[in-house]
């Protein structure tokens, strides 16, 4: 995990946050710290 990722992860995890994001960085955090949900960029776009 790169710097800003820990920082993502501990903010998420002291507010006690689902951590929403697009890629795998956060799998091995998932259900223990907090919740990961992931979504595709195209999720994303405004119509």
């Amino acid at each position: 995990m790169g710097k800003n990722d820990l920082w993502i992860a501990s903010t998420a995890a002291l507010l006690g946050l689902t951590l929403v994001t697009t890629d795998n960085d956060f799998d091995h955090l998932n259900n223990v710290f907090f919740d990961v949900r992931k979504i595709k960029p195209v999720e994303l776009k405004v119509q």
